[in-house]
């Protein structure tokens, strides 16, 4: 009897904290997707999920375009709730040190519709969330800072 009350007692606390929960993380969806430009995939596009309130979540695509967002370093997904959508192509040159791979740096070739002045917003809600995003338009011209 006495072990029977004590993995109820377990069992009531782990559902009021969470298994291994972090108090600090609001309740969240996991979200992936697909990201291509005039039918091509946007290898290393940058997803960025905003929020109205709250920490934003960030993806990037792989060379099938496919992303999957972080809304921090190990915990996945997107808070709950509506976002505006910011997908850049623009990156800097990074890496090269040691065992990191040395990125180049890019322009961005993505309209500014889907980034600087977005245009895109979706519902994230509990559970798993698909957002694909086949983006058209011509590759913007903006030149890249170096920075």
């Amino acid at each position: 009897m006495r072990a029977a009350t004590l993995i109820l007692a377990a069992s009531m606390i782990a559902a009021t904290i969470g298994c291994g929960g972090d108090p600090n993380v609001p309740p969240l969806g996991t979200v992936h997707g697909k990201v291509t430009l005039n039918g091509q995939p946007v290898d290393g596009a940058t997803v960025e999920f905003i929020p109205e309130g709250g920490r934003p979540s960030i993806g990037v695509a792989d060379a099938n375009g496919e992303y999957s967002l972080l809304f921090k370093a190990d915990v996945p997904g997107a808070v709950i709730g509506k976002h505006a959508v910011r997908i850049t192509s623009q990156r800097s040159r990074s890496g090269g040190e040691g065992d990191a791979p040395l990125v180049e740096a890019r322009a961005e070739t993505i309209p500014a519709k889907y980034n600087d002045q977005t245009t895109l917003s979706v519902e994230v809600t509990s559970g798993d969330n698909t957002h694909d995003f086949s983006l058209e338009g011509k590759r913007s011209g903006k030149a890249s800072s170096g920075a």
